[in-house]
């Protein structure tokens, strides 16, 4: 059985050195005020959802960049350990710490809610029900990202692998002690927080619904949780909830932001202010964090030394998946913003905004901000591809994609049959294989990675192989600069290399891989919790004879 430790959450949810001016976002409750009526519990939810992002250290730490090379300067430490799976040491409001104290704060939040409801006689009135079904679903996702960023990937057969604290209780002494759970004791927590709040899910008294766990929000994160749960008749369940009988109403509308003009590089607008529009049907659950993905991911993206450059873009994500109906990265119904210059290039789609908020608008100082889309129906349609992948219905999930191909690129006439995605497939060579099939023997790399998951799928070349490829090209896609990629890459045991790229843009040397079970997939609990006696995530070292174990540091 693995070891627990313990630790206060006065601790796990310290005050951050880089807080932010709360009149921007919305302001953390006040623990000193009581719960007791319906409007401060509903006011106070409005804290539960998380203000910072996991985006930048998932993003840059995916396969969807590569290292432009030691002759581009533009870079900042904070990028450089995020991109070398370094244990993070910098202090940035994009770092592990601040999203983990963050979430837990959020934590904190939906319990505090609970509890005023539960002082208040129970959820015995329409909206208390609907409260309590929202803080459960706060708490539930706070968690999940927890358990997902900060710990290995979800593994049936392995039942003790180190989770992290499932609190469910507000702190009511100086210094409580926590558990440090397994990863299936979290996902177990989970999903009895969802059970409890799926029935009364509700929107009546939300302002803006798209900025709150309205109905379609809760069941598109059931949807997902399920996917990573592998209980693939649950997440064909809720995502046939939000898409209904018509599953094209429920996308984005790529067309529109084709016709739309360029605007300005810096702020990417209005692009990417159509991308976030919460009267969309396809935004179901929109949420704010001080953030600079917009700016890393915009118009700028160019200059930085991490980039989605053109030979990713070509050989494994847009043009590469474009290929599939004969086309190339024109062939979407989204423009891709392509820059080049000297030892740099970057191809992006403007889909977060850049925000700033001055704090000394005189010394030109101040918060970077963005909003991004946590659940869209897009990413719904293609979790139900999967799950029926995983089950064998091929027919539903040929259907699936072919809505999801017709929608996001320009082929609105296009037919996809399992035949041709086979042909397609099984005509591609695995990234990073020589000219022997031999993995990691090559550099260069294509769409189609070795896929290497906890749970059994068919052999490589079968249909059912080649499906699922087809889906993560795809979900890889829709969800381009956001950090969703990481998620696909721990779950399906996707090896990546660290390649610098040479002057002209292609692929030089490797530096280091993420192998299969390289511990680094789970993000290292942040260094001031782990001071406080925190246990650690394990992390590789080389013994004496050069090879590779695995401690806790």
């Amino acid at each position: 059985m693995i070891m627990k430790k313990y630790i206060g959450l006065s601790i796990i949810a310290l005050s951050m050195t880089l807080v932010s001016c709360n009149d921007f976002l919305d302001t953390l409750p006040d623990n000193r005020t009581e719960a007791n009526t319906e409007e401060k519990i509903q006011k106070l939810l409005v804290s539960a959802y998380p203000t910072h992002d996991h985006m930048a250290f998932t993003e840059y730490g995916s396969d969807n960049v590569d290292d432009m090379g030691a002759n581009n300067p533009n870079t900042e430490r904070f990028l450089d350990e995020i991109y070398t799976w370094t244990d993070v040491t910098e202090t940035d409001n994009q770092d592990p710490e601040s999203y983990w104290m963050d979430l837990y704060q959020c934590v904190e939040t939906a319990n505090m809610a609970l509890e005023g409801i539960e002082k208040m006689g129970g959820a015995v009135t329409p909206s208390l029900k609907e409260a309590q079904a929202e803080a459960l679903l706060c708490r539930a996702y706070a968690h999940f990202m927890l358990v997902n960023v900060f710990a290995m990937h979800y593994n049936a057969s392995d039942p003790d692998a180190l989770g992290i604290s499932y609190v469910t209780e507000t702190e009511k002494e100086l210094n409580p002690k926590y558990e440090r759970e397994t990863v299936h004791e979290n996902y177990k927590h989970i999903e009895e927080d969802l059970e409890a709040a799926l029935p009364y899910v509700g929107d009546s008294y939300y302002t803006v619904p798209k900025y709150h766990f309205n109905k379609n929000a809760a069941y598109a994160f059931a949807c997902r949780f399920y996917l990573y749960y592998e209980k693939y008749d649950k997440v064909i369940e809720f995502a046939n909830k939000v898409l209904g009988s018509n599953p094209a109403s429920m996308l984005r509308d790529w067309d529109v932001l084709d016709t739309m003009p360029d605007g300005s590089d810096y702020q990417q607008t209005p692009t990417t202010n159509h991308v976030i529009d919460a009267t969309l049907t396809c935004n179901l659950l929109l949420l704010t964090s001080y953030s600079g993905q917009g700016l890393y991911f915009g118009g700028f993206s160019v200059w930085h030394r991490y980039s989605h450059c053109e030979y990713i873009g070509q050989m494994e994500t847009i043009s590469a998946l474009g290929r599939l109906w004969g086309g190339d990265y024109t062939s979407f119904a989204m423009q891709v913003k392509r820059y080049s210059g000297s030892n740099m290039n970057a191809w992006s789609q403007w889909r977060m905004p850049f925000l700033f908020e001055y704090t000394d608008p005189v010394a030109q100082i101040g918060y970077r901000h963005t909003v991004y889309n946590a659940f869209t129906g897009d990413e719904v349609l293609l979790n139900r591809a999967e799950a029926f992948v995983m089950l064998g219905d091929y027919n539903r999930a040929i259907a699936d994609l072919q809505v999801w191909i017709r929608n996001t690129s320009k082929q609105k006439s296009y037919t996809l049959t399992l035949d041709h995605v086979n042909e397609f497939m099984n005509g591609l060579t695995y990234a990073y294989d020589d000219a022997n099939g031999t993995p990691k023997a090559d550099i260069y790399s294509s769409l189609k990675k070795h896929l290497h998951p906890k749970f059994s799928i068919d052999a490589e070349g079968s249909s059912q192989e080649n499906l699922i490829q087809l889906v993560l090209a795809a979900r890889r896609y829709e969800t381009l600069h956001e950090g969703k990629r990481w998620f696909d890459i721990k779950r399906w045991g996707i090896e990546i290399p660290r390649r610098v790229m040479n002057a002209a843009g292609n692929p030089d040397h490797i530096d280091d891989w993420l192998t299969v079970d390289d511990p680094r997939r789970a993000i290292q609990i942040p260094q001031k919790v782990r001071e406080a006696g925190y246990m650690p995530n394990p992390r590789p070292t080389i013994d004496n004879s050069g090879e590779s174990a695995v401690k806790h540091l």
